[in-house]
């Protein structure tokens, strides 16, 4: 049976609650350039650092040095509903509001920008109610999935010591 793939990450657990924890991880120089950064930190990540909550399976406690994952095959499909699903729905409104144009007596600069916008905004409505499904499901949630040993703590640069 072959495993999924995970996207992994190291942090340093700073609060523990139930089965749930929350580490501090390294934001990577590569996050400068990222388009999506603000989404990082609207889920809590500013600065050089970003915080996380994750299902904590390896039973980390306090100030332990963990490995934190999430499947990537989750995180495509979450990446998928961020970035298609609205432009997927602008053009939709936009095909649609051409269409329309060509069957009812309006304009069809109205038809397609008004269907545009409608096809946006409801996408956008789609998508906070699909957030808050995922936010439940244990399958967009990442979860700390080894405690390392403190000799490979990450580094100011993120480089672990050796």
């Amino acid at each position: 049976m072959m495993m999924a793939q995970q996207v992994t990450k190291t942090g340093v657990v700073k609060a523990v609650h139930g089965s749930m924890a929350t580490a501090v991880t390294k934001r990577e120089p590569e996050c400068e350039s990222c388009k999506a950064k603000g989404s990082c930190e609207a889920m809590g990540g500013t600065g050089a650092n970003a915080k996380v909550t994750a299902i904590n399976t390896a039973n980390a406690r306090v100030g332990d040095i963990v490995t934190i994952g999430m499947r990537s095959t989750s995180l495509l499909k979450a990446s998928f509903f961020i970035y298609m699903v609205p432009i997927l729905a602008l053009l939709g409104g936009i095909i649609v509001g051409f269409l329309a144009a060509r069957i009812l007596p309006i304009q069809e600069e109205i038809a397609v920008g008004t269907l545009a916008g409608v096809g946006l905004v409801g996408s956008f409505v789609w998508l906070k109610k699909k957030a808050a499904k995922m936010a439940k499901s244990t399958e967009f949630t990442p979860e700390i999935v080894a405690i390392r040993p403190s000799s490979q703590a990450p580094t100011e640069t993120g480089n672990t010591r050796r």
